[in-house]
């Protein structure tokens, strides 16, 4: 009797287990398209004349985000759809 209610009780951990690896794989899993359907590329410029870019900050609709330059105060932020 007592192998019996162990096989349960080990056979019941193993399904909350197993139940809870599923429940946190797909809470934190992204959807494929997580930034929604739209790409956003912000331009940073040197000074008010907006002629010299220094920085750019892109999120295309699909790939890595893009880093490179500087920030500042003078920035222009441009978006479009991905048509998802």
């Amino acid at each position: 009797m007592r192998n019996i209610l162990k096989r349960r009780i080990l056979f019941a951990i193993l399904m909350a287990s197993m139940l809870l690896g599923v429940a946190f794989s797909t809470a934190f899993r992204q959807p494929t398209n997580a930034r929604g359907c739209w790409w956003r590329t912000t331009t940073y410029y040197s000074n008010a004349t907006y002629s010299t870019v220094i920085g750019q900050y892109i999120i295309p609709c699909e790939g890595p985000t893009q880093i490179w330059g500087t920030t500042a105060a003078y920035v222009q932020k441009d978006t479009g759809e991905c048509g998802c």
